[in-house]
């Protein structure tokens, strides 16, 4: 977040003109001694943090589950205990983000629990099992859902929550892919207006409707690029949660970028990679390392690409990444990756980050194109595919 720096600007001001002479006789006042310069106060240093946040993200409570993004109740209940047995200190948004501010520090083992779009599960069947471990939590919702009817959550439950202590996050006002300057509701004339609505006006109906700050954003599909971070600063957002499956140091990632892990309850190794400190899975460093994996969101819900799914690039020539880390292990020999038009491209695959990378020697004709990735994990044949643009006229 840009922090604007006031400038004071001194001017000279002219010497007082006599009216009187001083009387000859008259002894001189003694020269009053200059001051000492204050010696500035310091800020104080954050303090230093050895902790690591985990946080993870849900969307329906379902018995049974009816698709991935469904968790039976049983199930995340398991999973709490999980938590609990292992360890692992269930924090609130309010001491995360004042970790991460360094005014205070949390247990080495920390999670997050979040919960998005404003299912009404959220309230009937994951409320009463976080309120039996006395787990904080968030629920990041867009607002037009609100209140619809069918699955929705009403606004009278939502404010039941907010005002039991639950964190109340934004997740937009219609849950729309925020990167695409073309859809529904917008023109490339009018996106400037559209996102800020977005982004600013789902923040203020929550403010509004619930009497309380909404300090915290979670991108829809983890789609973001810097114009939709920036706005989202503007907007007064203190932390943007995307989709990627990274933990959270003091200082890593940007506050625009914080990871997520997406629960699925077909991807067990999900869950269980979130709760493992010890995990493979990319951390604060690896993303350091490699900015394009802070900076892209996933083909799927726990999975970084670049260029992202649906992006428009201004280079014919892009360099295309995925990170399958999620995925387990795989076998580095059977990773293979191809673009549509072109057929198999020699990527390149590092097994220790996971990342699997490859830099476009030819210019990509078509206006679309589809990457997918293969791979052998565990002994099985697994694939993963994306798209994005290309307009060269953006550059």
């Amino acid at each position: 977040m840009a922090i604007s720096a006031c400038l004071l600007a001194s001017c000279k001001r002219p010497a007082a003109t006599a009216t009187a002479e001083t009387p000859k006789s008259a002894e001189a006042a003694p020269a009053l001694a200059a001051a000492p310069t204050p010696t500035p106060t310091p800020l104080p240093a954050r303090a230093p943090s050895s902790s690591s946040v985990t946080v993870l993200g849900y969307h329906r409570f379902e018995n049974p589950p009816h698709d991935p993004l469904a968790l039976s109740t049983k199930d995340f209940e398991t999973q709490m205990q999980r938590l609990k047995d292992t360890g692992v200190t269930v924090i609130s948004m309010d001491d995360f983000l004042a970790w991460r501010r360094g005014e205070k520090d949390v247990p080495a083992r920390s999670a997050i629990v979040t919960i998005d779009d404003g299912y009404i599960s959220g309230y009937s069947e994951a409320w009463p099992v976080l309120k039996k471990f006395g787990y904080p939590f968030t629920m990041f919702v867009y607002t037009n859902y609100i209140g619809t009817g069918g699955k929705s959550i009403s606004w009278p439950q939502l404010e039941e929550m907010q005002k039991a202590g639950v964190d109340i996050g934004s997740h937009t006002v219609s849950h729309d892919r925020l990167t695409a300057k073309r859809g529904k509701g917008r023109t490339e004339a009018n996106y400037d207006e559209w996102l800020w609505n977005e982004l600013n006006g789902s923040k203020e109906m929550l403010e509004s409707r619930l009497g309380a700050p909404v300090r915290t954003l979670a991108f829809p599909y983890g789609l973001a690029n810097e114009q939709v971070k920036a706005a989202a600063a503007k907007a007064g957002y203190q932390a943007q949660f995307t989709v990627n499956p990274i933990k959270t140091q003091r200082a890593a990632p940007a506050p625009d970028s914080i990871g997520r892990y997406i629960v699925e309850s077909t991807q067990p190794k999900i869950f269980e990679m979130a709760a493992n400190f010890g995990s493979s899975a990319p951390t604060a460093a690896a993303v350091a390392a490699n900015p394009a994996m802070a900076a892209a969101p996933p083909a799927s819900a726990a999975m970084i690409t670049q260029p992202m799914e649906g992006e428009t690039v201004p280079t014919a020539l892009p360099m295309i990444k995925a990170n399958l880390a999620i995925l387990g292990k795989i076998d580095p020999k059977s990773v293979e990756m191809q673009l549509s038009g072109f057929g198999p491209v020699p990527a390149t695959y590092d097994a220790a980050s996971g990342l699997i990378s490859y830099q476009t020697t030819q210019k990509i004709r078509d206006r679309s194109c589809t990457v997918t990735v293969t791979a052998l994990a565990a002994g099985k044949r697994i694939s993963t595919r994306w798209s994005f643009n290309v307009d060269p006229k953006l550059n």
